[in-house]
């Protein structure tokens, strides 16, 4: 593809319209990024007939301007097929397609449309009924989207997602059903109760006592708080971090022209970082920090969160418990963030939790046990 070859010998800058991407890794991670682009593309193209079809539905409201930006893509896309030696692919929908070859490949029983079927992709054990749920679960591995919507660029595993993301669009007074935890609205109960899964959380980590409302941010919290692996390092300096949005942040500091101009009427900062310009618009166009956060026991209140941590720590001798970072805030219906006391999780879970707990009592029978982590019911995700 010689417009491919041209952007990789340029400056490894992606010229497609509205993207802006610069690559820091060079010609492959370029090539890798504009061949999702065309994939992208076309499911933009999917998702225009799709909603023309369904015109009742309406369409997306969203700024266009993010519409052509893609996620990012640290590795070349691997399968992970049992025995399977595919070398890795560049183009997205080559590896789609390929993994999908796997799902109409496994052997079924002439007639057995619900034949069990167990999959076969790296260290995964469950067990599908037909060719059709194994093709289907094997999106949850490689993270394939069928459709996009063609106003904002936001992609969808079914059809269905891209007409809950128009519906969600729809004016305040449309917004009937209401969270009872965190009050967001929605205008589906559906809707409600996909986002209240949100809130239970069903996986705890094998390494400390952190819950999770799902695999991805189970994957997440032990990338992050038990991995000391930091791929990605500036090229100017020893910094090094876990993911590349962190990195293209730091290489702002680098720069000699500020990136970043307030668009403000007659205002004319400017600055290197987005961090510095969000606490400038706050401070300057918005008037100054509004106290939001409010402690629960004696009502004193904080511009900032970790403002409120440290008072919760030290006045109040509040701590988090194993496994969680930090404390978690949530905005009540007067405005102010407090921090947040429950959190849900699976009958399931909760058992498993029951029976560590048990097995650590018993381990600590001759009353050694430690303390120091909160109370039940003060506990947050």
């Amino acid at each position: 593809m010689p417009c491919l070859c041209f952007l990789s010998q340029g400056e490894k800058n992606c010229l497609w319209r509205d993207c802006g991407f610069c690559s820091v890794e060079g010609s492959e991670e370029l090539r890798r990024h504009v061949f999702f682009h065309c994939y992208h593309t076309k499911l933009k193209q999917l998702g225009q007939q799709v909603l023309n079809a369904q015109p009742e539905i309406g369409s997306c409201s969203i700024a266009y301007q993010n519409r052509n930006v893609v996620p990012e893509i640290p590795d070349n896309f691997t399968c992970l097929w049992d025995d399977c030696e595919q070398p890795p692919y560049e183009n997205p929908e080559w590896f789609y397609r390929h993994v999908e070859m796997h799902s109409l490949c496994v052997e079924v029983p002439a007639g057995e449309c619900e034949f069990p079927i167990r999959c076969g992709w790296k260290d995964c054990e469950a067990s599908v009924k037909g060719r059709p749920k194994l093709r289907e679960h094997l999106r949850s591995h490689t993270q394939e989207k069928v459709v996009a919507c063609p106003g904002c660029g936001g992609m969808y595993a079914n059809n269905t997602k891209l007409f809950d993301h128009i519906i969600r669009q729809s004016a305040m007074e449309g917004q009937r059903f209401q969270c009872s935890h965190c009050s967001k609205r929605f205008a589906t109960e559906r809707l409600l109760r996909d986002h209240m899964r949100t809130h239970v959380s069903h996986y705890k980590c094998p390494l400390c006592d952190m819950t999770c409302p799902s695999p991805s941010s189970l994957r997440n919290h032990i990338k992050f708080r038990h991995s000391n692996e930091k791929p990605y390092s500036c090229e100017y300096c020893e910094y090094s971090c876990k993911n590349l949005v962190d990195l293209r942040k730091h290489l702002d500091t680098h720069s000699s022209e500020p990136a970043f101009r307030c668009d403000a009427p007659g205002c004319s900062f400017s600055c290197r970082t987005f961090g510095t310009m969000k606490i400038h618009y706050k401070r300057e166009h918005e008037g100054s920090f509004i106290a939001r956060y409010k402690c629960h026991v004696c009502d004193q209140c904080f511009t900032r969160g970790n403002n409120l941590t440290v008072h919760l720590h030290k006045k109040h001798q509040f701590k988090w418990p194993s496994g969680h970072p930090r404390f978690r805030y949530k905005e009540h219906e007067d405005g102010f963030l407090r921090l947040q006391l429950i959190r849900y999780e699976s009958v399931e879970l909760t058992e498993q939790l029951m029976r560590e707990r048990q097995s650590r009592q018993a381990e600590e029978e001759d009353g050694g046990g430690g303390g120091g982590g909160v109370e039940e019911g003060s506990s947050v995700t």
